[in-house]
């Protein structure tokens, strides 16, 4: 975990060197190793650094052997002894063991697409090259580390975050209503778009080249280009097996001990078995619990951690505990709205696993790469239902007759038929949406809602580059939530509460040897009604108690509206409804104060669950430190 910065285009010698170093100084968090700048003809690059690997020489900027290049890295190379004797035999010299020196090399030999591709790891980085007077950026396939790109003042300014970008005066702070609405629609907008007009996020699997006569971009890297293969003469269980442990040897790649998350359910159990099991590693492993027994797996992490004898530590969140200040330095480490409630959590465990490791493994991206969210099959049931003639239309008028005995089931039903209605890619949107269309327009203003309407709705943004519309609807709902919701929400969750208090997260399930080993899996093997995550699971019995495996899966979330305490409730009121609130300018008259009433238990929702309810009114508070904090203009 480190954080980069720089810019390209021309400044005095010393505005670049302050410049520089103010956005480095932003970054501090997620380098307390080390720092360093280079300014350069017509570009600046800045560096902080979490030593991992070659800790006595691994410094940045770093220039290449020859000279030709620099470089600003962030992230780990696992294969790069194995690059480096490849380049080495053609002719490459290295003056460090460090995974940076390698990159330039590799894009020098390999060219730019197939340079990126040979790079086994997660990454974001900037290489200038002196010969060609050019500055590449490019981030790792899936989206594992960020990178921000601003425009503004005649300059293009790249960072690890954009919070680095704002502590410049050449970047707008401007509010992007588009993004807006899709931060309330999603809980976070679609790259490249973020909620400052003059910023952007630089995609996923992507490059961009700057130099004299403008900027090219391109794509390296496609989930969905790779077809399923049939398994014929091969056990795929045992063929997983192996590709996981050989993900996991590349992880271990450190100069320093590693950790390891583990929630008690499949992914992480896999990992922590294959770790301790398979290769012999003694590793330490790390929980969240909670008093509420419906979000609390910490009896089934200790009896993964007992199985694979593991040093397990716990860590505990009680019910009315919440701390307003937690809360607020949480939300306001985030430089835009962030919509998910299980930041907290994650930050609280980071922040803990932080006082004795630098390197922790995650099983970040299991659920969406093997097919383990319920969602995978209700998709199918939704479009089995749009499918019969009046279906949508009788399971509306049972869930209606049903709403008083079982509001919950009739809740769900009713939402079941609504969604049966849609086209598809627009349905595969609504049912990862926080609020609905007709919500949204009882919540915004419709000033704000007519800056915020784009040529294109955000469902067709959310689902762009997905399968064609005869795919089975759980393939296209894995696509579109591996191309956006993956990086935009869990891994960019995972990547402010890990850099927060510098630590490094590695995420075995996204290596690209297991990243193309399931896209080729057929849907079979991922999504099954009795058996979600099928052949994950099937690897998981070979290998963990059956209790663990066969129990209904949890998540990893905070019971939110329990955690809030008075001191919360109340500090939750004064944001959202006193008159000093700034969301007010974005918001209809009355709408927070109806949904606190109804967060707060002194009026009924029956059409929200307890869950929809805290997410929204944490959405809102989240919203409410963001524009306090940045105060974007509004036009």
């Amino acid at each position: 975990m480190c954080g980069i910065a720089g810019y390209w285009g021309e400044l005095p010698t010393d505005t670049a060197r302050s410049t520089l170093n103010s956005m480095n100084s932003t970054l501090a968090h997620r380098g307390p190793d080390g720092e360093g700048i280079w300014v350069g003809p017509g570009l600046g690059l800045a560096h902080r650094r979490l030593a991992i690997i070659d800790i006595s020489g691994g410094g940045q900027p770093m220039s290449s052997a020859d000279g030709r290049y620099e470089i600003v890295f962030n992230g780990e190379i696992y294969n790069h002894n194995e690059l480096r004797r490849e380049l080495t035999l053609t002719g490459y010299r290295f003056r460090t063991r460090s995974d940076t020196e390698v990159i330039p090399a590799a894009l020098d030999r390999w060219g730019i697409r197939n340079g990126l591709r040979k790079l086994r790891g997660m990454f974001a980085f900037a290489v200038f090259d002196h010969n060609e007077h050019s500055l590449l950026l490019a981030r790792d396939p899936v989206g594992i580390k960020p990178l921000y790109i601003g425009t503004g003042g005649g300059l293009t300014l790249f960072a690890s975050e954009a919070k680095a970008l704002l502590n410049t005066p050449f970047i707008e702070r401007r509010l992007d209503a588009t993004a807006l609405l899709d931060f309330f629609t999603l809980g976070q907008p679609p790259s490249p778009r973020t909620c400052f007009g003059a910023i952007r996020e630089l995609r996923p699997g992507t490059w961009l080249q700057l130099n004299k006569h403008g900027e090219t971009r391109g794509c390296y890297w496609e989930w969905s280009g790779l077809l399923p293969k049939e398994w014929t003469g091969v056990d795929p269980v045992e063929a997983l097996e192996a590709c996981l442990i050989r993900s996991l040897s590349a992880h271990l790649e450190s100069d320093v001990p590693l950790a390891a998350f583990l929630s008690g359910g499949v992914d992480s159990s896999v990992l922590v078995w294959l770790l301790s099991r398979r290769l012999g590693v003694s590793i330490a492993t790390f929980n969240m619990g909670f008093d509420d027994v419906g979000y609390d797996e910490s009896l089934h992490a200790r009896a993964v951690a007992e199985h694979c004898g593991s040093n397990h530590r716990e860590l505990r969140i009680q019910n009315g505990e919440g701390d307003p200040d937690l809360f607020r330095r949480i939300l306001e480490q985030y430089d835009q709205p962030f919509g998910d409630s299980s930041n907290i959590p994650t930050w609280l465990i980071c922040r803990e696993m932080s006082r004795h490791y630098k390197v922790a493994i995650s099983g970040d991206g299991g659920d969406e790469m093997f097919g383990g969210y319920a969602r995978y099959q209700t998709v199918r049931d939704i479009v089995t239902l749009g499918s019969i003639p009046a279906g949508p239309s009788l399971l509306n008028v049972i869930s209606r007759v049903i709403s008083t005995a079982t509001p919950d089931t009739s809740r769900q039903w009713r939402k079941a038929s609504d969604l049966a209605r849609l086209p598809r890619r627009q349905m595969l949107c609504a049912l990862c949406s926080y609020f609905r269309a007709d919500e949204l327009s009882a919540l915004i203003r419709p000033e704000i809602a007519h800056a915020g309407s784009s040529d294109e709705p955000v469902w067709c943004r959310a689902t762009e580059g997905i399968s064609a519309n005869g795919c089975d609807p759980a393939t296209q709902l894995i696509d579109m939530e591996i191309r956006w919701r993956l990086h935009a929400d869990y891994l960019r969750k995972v990547d402010i509460a890990s850099s927060a208090h510098g630590l490094e997260v590695r995420t075995p399930y996204l290596d690209p040897e297991v990243f193309q080993f399931v896209a080729q899996l057929p849907i079979r093997m991922k999504v099954r009604r009795r058996s979600p995550k099928h052949l994950l699971r099937m690897l998981a019995l070979n290998t963990l108690p059956h209790r663990i495996v066969n129990r209904p899966k949890q998540g990893f979330s905070i019971p939110f509206h329990r955690w809030s305490g008075p001191r919360m409730t109340e500090f939750l009121g004064e944001l959202l409804l006193s008159s000093s609130s700034r969301s007010r300018e974005l918001l209809l008259p009355g709408s927070a104060r109806t949904l606190f009433a109804a967060f707060r238990g002194s009026a009924k929702r029956q059409e929200l669950s307890a869950y929809q309810l805290y997410q929204r009114i944490f959405m809102l508070a989240s919203l409410e430190l963001w524009l306090r904090k940045w105060s974007p203009s509004l036009n």
